[in-house]
């Protein structure tokens, strides 16, 4: 699932995104979900704090907001996500914008070609899949902490923001699923590069930006 965050109190911003969103989640086999706040409240603080969910947020100026403010917000809490910034004003301050538009209804095709961009490059090609002959699995690659080999359990294990799989391939057959933010630092773990803190190979582990510890750090593939 993928959420399309407008944050606006223009609801002809909000009908044309709408049907911009029907064109689009019949191309993405409707894994699209739009959500329309009006102010700030307790449901989009949840919603920007969810690190499982990919998201493009589309602000402009609430009746209890600062767009400004709130794109900062959002920065600080989701840099993974993608920002379209609405109005005539915006602040170059604020880190990785995808683009600035005075409005969806006055620019419906621009905003079109924009989100399914996003979707295309971003979002829908970066995944990894694995399917047998009793499930397909689905899952964002930057949402994946790591993988690795259960000993006991003879499965491996994709370890992600909010939970775990463990599914019965081994790991030379999950590498070929893999792209190249992932690096073999033990002989039973993959580290997806983009989501780890600290390497400390005297001491034989590494800490995720979430700050969990794992002991599956090998100086043997520390040039790999």
């Amino acid at each position: 699932m993928i959420k399309i965050i407008l944050v606006d109190n223009d609801e002809r911003n909000y009908q044309t995104l709408k049907k911009i969103i029907a064109k689009l989640d019949f191309l993405y086999s409707k894994k699209l979900v739009l959500k329309w706040f009006k102010k700030f409240n307790l449901e989009l603080s949840n919603t920007i704090d969810e690190s499982d969910t990919k998201k493009i947020y589309l602000i402009n100026n609430g009746y209890e907001f600062n767009k400004i403010s709130l794109a900062r917000h959002v920065r600080k809490k989701d840099y993974r996500s993608e920002l379209i910034l609405l109005g005539n004003t915006y602040n170059n301050w604020i880190v990785n914008i995808f683009d600035f538009l005075p409005s969806i209804y006055g620019y419906p095709q621009k905003i079109l070609l924009d989100l399914k961009y996003i979707l295309d490059k971003f979002y829908i090609g970066n995944m990894f899949r694995y399917k047998n002959s009793k499930y397909s699995l689905h899952i964002y690659y930057d949402s994946i902490l790591y993988i690795y080999r259960d000993t006991i359990e003879r499965k491996v294990v994709i370890v992600t923001d909010n939970c775990q799989y463990n599914i019965g391939i081994s790991l030379n057959e999950i590498k070929k699923l893999l792209d190249s933010r992932f690096k073999q630092v033990h002989r039973a773990c993959f580290l997806n590069k983009m989501r780890v803190q600290e390497l400390n190979w005297a001491n034989n582990y590494f800490i995720l930006d979430n700050g969990l510890k794992v002991e599956l750090l090998s100086k043997k593939y520390r040039d790999n």
